[in-house]
């Protein structure tokens, strides 16, 4: 077996291995917290407001963060958020512990958490391209894709059998753990200096840039439009996903877990594929990657009392996920200039997330009078009806550009 020339680069294994880290524990949150909600108020309505909660900073502070990113330290930004978020995490469980935790306090933390990683994420994203040479993005992102599926493989069983064991707000310290591992891991991360600045950073002009940019970049545009009208479909059930298995099949945590790991089958199947495709115009495998989500949130409903039939359905739509996300974040990366990705990305990310609050409202304000598979039903096919849309778009046809001055040329072309 070949290995991975991206091995050789110590920085990257470096930022490798912190995200390792943190998503394992990230995968321990993302079975205790919803479960912990539904402890709490049994409503398929405020379970699907956390998950508003947890996407809509997304929306509100992306700009702010992109801007930020491409003019101070990223290695800071990154730090800081993980400490921060492990302080965060493991106020829960404390309040647990001293009995005057409530409901309120878990929205504020996942509001927080959501804020920080508006800041995180575009620092994280545009750092891969400065540790790594354009050809090895791929390699790169693909493994990076790779480690998070195996940890959240292997995390929600262990948490499963670990909140059966430690009761669910005690899991929560594990994942406190895993962002200040992380935080420590990025502090050993060797990047090119910003230079320092005798003023503060300016906000407006860099979001007016990046904006500029994205709509004068007609893939990119296109690209956003499109996920976000697949995130409408797919934000619907992700918001009642949780509460379809504890209300409606009535599983324990430990089942839970259970089919949480095996869905992560689909996104490593997506990775190996993503590199055997990596020849393919990635815009097109976007639009397949759409259209397969839709299916199997289509499918997702004949298959509520046979688990196996679940589970592979599940998997249709994570492995879809992660071959979408993996071709995007590359195709921004070949395309946006350095100093311009991570104000892209946020601004991207923040178009792109605007549909899951709006989506997730709507379906927990509808799951309170109607079937949660009614709204699983509706939301698959308005996906694979916004995905096929994209055959019409510039995604279709869009190749990777390998010119030196491509990225100005395809900017002055949109």
């Amino acid at each position: 077996m070949r290995f991975p020339e991206v091995f050789k680069n110590k920085n990257y294994v470096k930022v490798l291995i912190a995200m390792s880290i943190s998503k394992l524990g990230d995968s321990f949150f993302l079975i205790a917290l919803p479960l912990l909600v539904y402890d709490l108020t049994k409503s398929p309505g405020l379970m699907a407001l956390a998950f508003v909660l947890e996407v809509a900073p997304q929306v509100l502070f992306s700009l702010l963060g992109g801007a930020l990113a491409d003019q101070i330290s990223k290695k800071k930004i990154m730090i800081l958020g993980d400490m921060v978020s492990a302080l965060l995490i493991v106020s829960i469980p404390l309040a647990y512990h001293f009995q005057f935790l409530e409901i309120w306090m878990i929205y504020v933390v996942i509001f927080c958490l959501a804020s920080v990683s508006a800041f995180y994420h575009p620092s994280f994203e545009s750092v891969v391209p400065e540790v790594l040479q354009d050809k090895n993005l791929v390699q790169g992102n693909s493994l990076f894709k790779l480690s998070e599926t195996l940890t959240t493989f292997a995390g929600p069983s262990i948490a499963g059998f670990l909140i059966a064991m430690m009761g669910v707000a005690h899991v929560l310290y594990i994942d406190s753990v895993s962002f200040f591992l992380s935080g420590i891991c990025i502090s050993f991360v060797k990047l090119k200096a910003i230079e320092k600045r005798t003023k503060m950073p300016s906000i407006i002009k860099p979001i007016k840039e990046g904006l500029r940019y994205v709509f004068k970049t007609k893939v990119i545009l296109t690209g956003t439009f499109l996920i976000f009208l697949i995130n409408v479909g797919y934000g619907a059930v992700e918001a009642l996903f949780m509460f379809y298995l504890k209300d409606y099949l009535r599983l324990q945590a430990t089942d839970i877990g259970i089919i949480f790991s095996c869905q992560t089958i689909g996104s490593l199947i997506a990775v190996y594929l993503a590199n055997k495709l990596n020849s393919y115009s990635r815009g097109r495998i976007i639009i397949f990657a759409g259209v397969m989500i839709g299916l199997g949130q289509v499918l997702l409903v004949a298959s509520q009392s046979f688990i196996i039939g679940l589970v592979i359905c599940r998997m249709i739509i994570l492995g879809s996920v992660t071959l979408l996300a993996i071709n995007w974040f590359t195709l921004r990366q070949e395309i946006v200039p350095r100093n311009l990705l991570g104000r892209v990305v946020s601004s991207t990310r923040m178009v792109a997330f605007l549909a899951l609050p709006i989506s997730g409202s709507i379906a927990g304000s509808l799951a309170e009078f109607t079937s949660v598979l009614t709204i699983f039903l509706t939301a698959g096919i308005l996906v694979v009806i916004f995905s096929l849309l994209g055959l019409k778009s510039v995604l279709n046809t869009y190749e990777k550009i390998t010119q030196p001055d491509a990225t100005q040329a395809l900017a002055e072309k949109g």
